[in-house]
């Protein structure tokens, strides 16, 4: 694209607005790709079709900033939904450990991220499918990598002991991205975590469950409001909650299954009949049956 960002993000946000239902979806490409790729329409545009994350960021790819000052705070929606995985598959747990400070006001400054408890050497997964935007020592947050993922968000790894992956690399969920270490600025062994939307930071918690260690939402609701970290005022401390980013989802009940003891002279056909199914059905819940025989067990969905 050769538009500048003053007249591309406007057409971005429309487009945004007029396909969120169907663009707004976690997905992963098509091939895992070792080697970094040339250029950021090769990694977000898919045969053409834009990823949602290239709606909000466009052909902005830099590896010199977490938080691109171009992007004004305004520019974020007042609010929206990101589905963030379809599947189990597409999520993995950064690193399994104890929380060690929450996301807030801390030490007279914002704490952007959460801190989660780990040994030097230990592996750092990433969290979704996406592509990596930086990997190299940045300043306080020492090693640093930072990952854009198809569903929108950027997720960052600080205090890396070391980098295993490149600027522009394709990840996936659970990939091993580094090694959990103590650089920048750091009182010990820590991975600090931060979860990021256009570039702002909202508490991670909103979508890691530290008790069991799983994506605590499908689908993340996000409001303006909830981003950024205010100053405390006298003695009231600011909440971060969890509780209002949750889209609740329609769940389907799981199909009552039981048991038929086949009697002589039945069929597959009389029996889907009897149960208000079919013979094919009724064969692929059986595939190790090959012929019914009288006092035969199958099972019926």
């Amino acid at each position: 694209m050769t538009a500048s960002r003053t007249t591309l993000w406007p057409l971005l946000l429309l487009l945004a607005a007029l396909s969120a239902p169907a663009l707004l979806l976690a997905q992963r490409p098509a091939a895992h790709a070792s080697a970094p790729a040339d250029s950021v329409e090769e990694l977000f545009l898919p045969l053409g079709k834009p990823y949602p994350s290239y709606l909000w960021y466009g052909n902005t790819f830099t590896d010199s900033r977490v938080r691109c000052a171009a992007l004004p705070f305004d520019s974020l929606p007042d609010e929206i939904h990101i589905r963030l995985v379809n599947s189990a598959d597409d999520f993995c747990f950064p690193v399994k450990g104890i929380k060690t400070s929450p996301y807030g006001w801390r030490w007279e400054r914002p704490h952007r991220g959460v801190d989660i408890a780990l040994r030097t050497g230990d592996p750092v997964r990433c969290a979704f499918n996406g592509v990596v935007r930086i990997a190299r020592p940045m300043g306080g947050y020492g090693n640093l990598i930072v990952v854009r993922h198809y569903n929108g968000l950027e997720t960052v790894y600080g205090h890396l002991s070391k980098i295993g992956v490149k600027p522009r690399q394709i990840v996936h969920a659970g990939d091993t991205i580094g090694l959990g270490g103590s650089t920048g600025h750091s009182t010990g062994p820590h991975r600090h975590f931060e979860v990021r939307f256009q570039y702002e930071t909202f508490d991670p918690e909103w979508l890691l469950d530290f008790k069991s260690y799983t994506l605590r939402t499908r689908k993340l609701h996000l409001n303006k409001t909830y981003f950024g970290i205010t100053r405390p005022t006298g003695r009231k401390e600011p909440k971060y909650k969890a509780d209002q980013s949750f889209v609740k989802e329609t769940v389907r009940p799981a199909p009552i299954s039981f048991s038929h003891t086949v009697r002589r002279g039945e069929t597959w056909n009389s029996i889907a009949e009897r149960y208000r199914t079919t013979a094919k059905k009724l064969k692929a819940q059986n595939p190790d049956v090959k012929r019914l025989r009288e006092g035969l067990t199958i099972k019926v969905q």
